[in-house]
C-alpha cells in the first residue's frame, strides 16, 4: 500500500476526492493504533454523587499497570468532589446513607415485568448496566432508578 501511494502521489493528491482519501486513511491508522495499543484506562460507574443535590455521577478509573483499585473515585459534575483511596471508606458511609433513605429497591421478577422481559435478560442488564443491587440472604435486589434509567 505505501509503494502504491508513494508512487501515484502526484496523481492521488490533485484528485477531487484526495481530501476524503486521507481522512479515511487517518481514520483507519487510528483504529489500526487502538488494536495495538489499546486505552489503558477502564473506567466504571459507581453511583450517584452523595454530595447533597448534585446531579453527577461517581467514577472511579482504574488504570492499566497500577493497582486492580482506582486512585480515585470523582463526579463528573462536580470537579471538587472527588475521593482519594483513604476516603473511601467516609464515601462508602454516606453512599450506605443515601441508599437506605427511601431508595426503592425492586426484585429481578420484578425488574422483568417492568421492562417486559426474560429473567435471564435481567440478570445481563444488571451486569452490563452495572446497577446497584443489594442481597437480602439469597434474594436479590436492584436499584429501581438504576432500572428506570437504563430502560427509559
Amino acid at each position: 500500500m505505501a509503494s502504491f501511494l508513494r508512487r501515484h502521489a502526484d496523481w492521488l493528491c490533485s484528485h477531487d476526492a484526495a481530501v476524503d482519501a486521507v481522512a479515511e486513511m487517518a481514520e483507519t491508522a487510528a483504529a489500526a493504533r487502538r488494536v495495538i495499543n489499546p486505552s489503558r484506562v477502564r473506567k466504571f460507574r459507581v453511583g450517584p454523587c452523595v454530595m447533597g443535590d448534585c446531579e453527577g455521577e461517581l467514577v472511579a478509573a482504574v488504570r492499566a499497570g497500577a493497582d486492580l483499585l482506582p486512585g480515585e473515585v470523582r463526579c463528573d459534575a462536580t470537579p471538587e468532589h472527588v475521593w482519594s483511596a483513604y476516603q473511601w471508606r467516609e464515601l462508602d458511609r454516606r453512599v450506605s446513607q443515601r441508599h437506605e433513605i427511601g431508595a426503592p429497591w425492586l426484585t429481578p421478577r420484578e425488574v422483568a415485568e417492568l421492562c417486559q422481559t426474560s429473567m435471564s435478560n435481567v440478570y445481563r442488564l444488571a451486569s452490563e448496566k452495572s446497577w446497584r443491587r443489594r442481597t437480602n440472604g439469597r434474594r436479590v435486589l436492584y436499584a429501581k432508578a438504576d432500572v428506570l434509567a437504563s430502560v427509559a
